[in-house]
């Protein structure tokens, strides 16, 4: 999908970036300037750049205006990204991140129709818009599951199988039952810093985890935390605590996120926290809201 830009915007290539788009078409060799030594080039956009927040907002702008002024769709109010029409006297609910569209209606023809109409608006200058039918989609490495009435899963276990293909052998070695035992907070300022390599290692699992634990692993997230404010210089004890992480969604890597709502007026809290436990004597705090089964 695209979204035209009504400003000039120049965009600045160097180096590996330049050498990407001369790879790619190297009818460009001809704009290629150097600075200190780098390959440069420098363009104008004619469409909006993917992956800028510009872009998302310049294609929720289209995309509202289709939805909400030319098919009588309303947005939520309380989500901006989220619009619904009665159509055949049930409600057609479509939600979107970005340009990722999803699609909701008893009937299958009218979703059928509202895909042929977002097609025909943004799928004739570009191959045809891809779509994903049925009760379970894959989005953004997760597998979306619709399969059980009323209720929606959400796994990653191919992320997790890619992840555990970087593990090195002295990280996985043996079970764990928790991601983190009850020492996670302790630090010892006297323990030895991991090498460079190691360190870099130990920053990109981190991160991996990250992405994981904020999207489907809830229960990692403590642990996660905690590993977040070690990655500028993790020591031996760090590395440990990463291990144990690991070898606890090894096990586990199948657990599902299972959202169910019974009742859309009831939200509960849980909130708890622990005083000083951190080594600047920084307390820790959590909570979980859940609406019916499923946080």
């Amino acid at each position: 999908m695209h979204a035209d830009i009504d400003e000039l915007i120049h965009v600045k290539l160097v180096g590996d970036i330049a050498e990407l788009l001369l790879r790619v078409d190297p009818t460009y060799e001809r704009f290629v300037t150097y600075e200190k030594g780098k390959k440069v080039i420098y363009t104008e956009l004619d469409k909006a750049l993917y992956g800028t927040l510009q872009a998302a907002l310049l294609f929720w702008e289209n995309l509202v205006a289709f939805l909400v002024d030319k098919h009588g769709f309303k947005l939520n109010p309380y989500d901006r990204c989220v619009a619904n029409k009665q159509i055949n006297g049930k409600q057609c609910t479509i939600g979107w991140h970005v340009d990722d569209l999803k699609i909701s209606h008893v009937e299958n023809d009218v979703i059928e129709g509202i895909y042929q109409l977002l097609n025909e608006q943004y799928g004739k200058e570009t191959p045809p818009l891809t779509v994903s039918r049925g009760k379970k989609h894959k989005y953004l490495g997760m597998t979306i599951d619709y399969s059980e009435d009323g209720k929606v899963k959400f796994t990653m276990a191919d992320y997790i199988d890619d992840l555990l293909k970087e593990i090195p052998e002295d990280l996985s070695k043996g079970p764990c039952v928790s991601p983190a035992a009850l020492h996670l907070f302790q630090v010892n300022e006297s323990q030895n810093k991991l090498p460079a390599q190691a360190q870099e290692l130990f920053h990109h699992l981190t991160a991996k985890l990250l992405y994981l634990c904020k999207r489907t692993r809830g229960d990692l997230q403590t642990a996660v935390s905690f590993l977040t404010t070690r990655v500028q210089a993790p020591d031996v004890d760090d590395y440990k605590k990463l291990g144990r992480c690991l070898r606890y969604i090894r096990r586990t890597k199948h657990y599902p996120l299972t959202l169910e709502a019974d009742s859309m007026n009831v939200i509960q809290w849980w909130v708890d926290a622990s005083y000083a436990v951190h080594p600047d004597m920084r307390s820790h705090t959590g909570a979980t809201m859940m609406m019916g089964k499923g946080s």
